[in-house]
């Protein structure tokens, strides 16, 4: 089931306000990928408060468990080796669109909820 809580809504608003610090520490993510081992990823993180707090390189085989551990109740980006500043601002700019249209199914799934709730009989039926 899609999470249409208010709280799913704040995250989105706020990964919207973190994508932009991804992008704009861009080239200093970049500089740090071309030297990763091939089984290595890089994870840059952003804090709650839209801080940029650094990299971190992670090997692939861990990325699941340090991940969560490592972006906490912020944001994180994995790289692989030789992402370049261009594709880390391109993928800014997805999480951004994507937390965009998150917030925007939301609104659309409660509106539909809302109006089935207020129509005589109020139909549950998946129309």
């Amino acid at each position: 089931m899609v999470d249409l809580s208010p709280a799913a809504v704040e995250r989105a608003q706020r990964s919207i306000k973190a994508a932009p610090v991804f992008a704009e520490h861009a080239d200093i993510i970049a500089a740090q990928t071309p030297e990763l081992a091939s089984d290595d990823v890089l994870v840059a993180v952003v804090d709650a408060d839209f801080a940029f707090t650094g990299t971190w390189v992670v090997a692939r085989a861990e990325v699941v468990a340090r991940v969560p551990e490592l972006e906490g109740t912020g944001w994180a980006m994995v790289c692989s080796h030789k992402s370049d500043a261009e594709q880390i601002r391109y993928r800014a700019g997805e999480m951004s669109s994507l937390a965009a249209k998150r917030i925007e199914m939301i609104a659309r799934v409660r509106a539909k909820e809302e109006f089935r709730s207020a129509s005589p009989g109020g139909s549950t039926d998946g129309d």
